[in-house]
């Protein structure tokens, strides 16, 4: 994790699984990181392996705690599959949307900055 501009960026490691206990863990670090400041976040999805229904859900809804918006970063047919289903199934809590390309979804992210 690291805030770039005002912006939190999060990469998970290629080939993560993600279960509801790690990705636990994962908001209580981002809290601490983040020290409860709200922030508009880029997740970078690239090379995760898997993530389960329980846990996508816990990243909707509870998981969402702190983040203003959130853009997702992919590059495979696959995890774009999955993402586009996540978001077309699960009510986030957030402004959530899918991107293959970092630049766009910097640019999309900017709308939700708040401004000095």
């Amino acid at each position: 994790m690291e805030i770039i501009d005002g912006i939190l960026h999060a990469t998970y490691l290629p080939g993560a699984i993600i279960t509801i206990d790690l990705a636990k863990e994962l908001i209580k670090k981002r809290m601490e990181y983040t020290q409860g400041v709200p922030y508009v976040s880029l997740v970078t999805y690239e090379g995760v392996r898997s993530v389960d229904k329980e846990t996508r859900a816990y990243f909707a809804k509870e998981g969402a705690e702190g983040i203003v918006a959130a853009a997702l970063l992919v590059n495979s047919v696959y995890t774009e599959f999955f993402g586009n289903m996540f978001l077309r199934i699960t009510s986030t809590s957030i402004p959530s949307k899918l991107f293959t390309n970092k630049q766009e979804a910097l640019k999309w992210l900017e709308q939700f900055k708040t401004k000095p």
